[in-house]
């Protein structure tokens, strides 16, 4: 396991084994003060583990209790929530078929081959698939790591190929205009144009506080995405350096996130002390609770409908519109 930063600047360095005749779950930790120290530890107790000629698999561990183990346990600690809940959609045409009840030891790729044919059959795309491969062969490399089972079978399953995807068809210019102006009368018209004019993606513009918005610098700066998965949702830091960035605003993009602020503020007035968003969201409900991205979705879905386009555009596609395009006829 990767060992994890301590709020104290130290790295603890983390090791699971299981008991030979229980099969019960043990994590040995050990705290150092580098990463690489912990590290090197982890990687030679888990060695001395697996050349253990007395360790023994737990035999009686089955695939199912095994995935929901290491979903609670393993999966939880590395990955953010919206993340986990999709791991657990994926597993599941696996823990609904018999394959779930079979020991650990027992597996074979044949099996897992078997499951890929049947999510084919029953309609499930390729890319569905592959996720279901993905995420359960690394919940049994785990498994393998830990010395459960001598090979991963998931290995040698072969999941279908990946498909090409559509190419999408990117806006023109004249419906990029069609789609703004459409958007000039709607309540979070500078969402829109937020999208379209500072690259920012949908998540980023919806994780916008104002203390992000420097209207003297003209800059936007991109801190935090707001992302959901079925009834979760979530707000973050992004995950790479590239993704915390700072992004030029336009004057006339300003200039509507100014107007959108004291709209806000009106807002906020008449709601009084039913109003929630105390953490100072740029993009709220009318009450200011945090905004759905699925909602979102759906209200770009109906201003597409009115402005008479297709169906196809995506909101990611805004940001990849760019200010050059826009900005002769739409902004002035």
């Amino acid at each position: 396991m990767e060992p994890r930063k301590l709020s104290s600047g130290r790295w603890k360095g983390r090791v699971v084994r299981y008991d030979p005749d229980t099969g019960k779950r043990h994590e040995l930790t050990q705290t150092f003060d580098t990463k690489k120290e912990a590290k090197n530890w982890a990687e030679k107790e888990a060695a001395q583990y697996r050349d253990d000629p007395n360790r023994k698999p737990p035999s009686e561990e089955t695939l199912s209790e095994y995935l929901t183990r290491w979903l609670n346990d393993v999966a939880a600690g590395r990955v953010r929530d919206t993340t986990l809940i999709a791991y657990r959609r994926y597993v599941k045409p696996v823990m609904t078929r018999p394959i779930a009840e079979k020991p650990l030891k027992s597996l074979t790729a044949l099996d897992f081959q078997g499951i890929y044919t049947e999510m084919t059959k029953v309609g499930k795309a390729a890319g569905t698939v592959r996720h279901t491969h993905t995420v359960v062969r690394n919940a049994l490399s785990d498994a393998v790591e830990w010395g459960m089972i001598p090979f991963n079978p998931v290995d040698r399953a072969k999941p279908p190929k990946k498909t090409t995807a559509p190419v999408e068809t990117m806006p023109t210019p004249d419906e990029a205009r069609a789609l703004l102006e459409v958007a000039d009368s709607h309540r979070l018209k500078a969402l829109w144009y937020t999208l379209a004019l500072s690259g920012c993606r949908r998540g980023e513009a919806l994780g916008l506080q104002w203390t992000d918005i420097d209207e003297d610098k003209k800059l936007i700066y991109i801190r935090r995405a707001l992302t959901s998965d079925g009834s979760l949702r979530s707000i973050h830091e992004p995950k790479t350096a590239q993704g915390r960035r700072t992004l030029a605003g336009t004057p006339y993009l300003l200039e509507l996130l100014s107007q959108h602020r004291h709209q806000q503020k009106l807002e906020r007035l008449a709601k009084g002390a039913m109003w929630k968003n105390s953490a100072g969201y740029v993009f709220v409900t009318r009450s200011g609770g945090l905004l759905w991205p699925n909602d979102v979705w759906a209200m770009f879905k109906r201003l597409l409908k009115k402005a008479n386009l297709r169906k196809d555009i995506r909101v990611h596609d805004l940001r990849h519109y760019g200010t050059h395009t826009v900005m002769g006829s739409v902004v002035t």
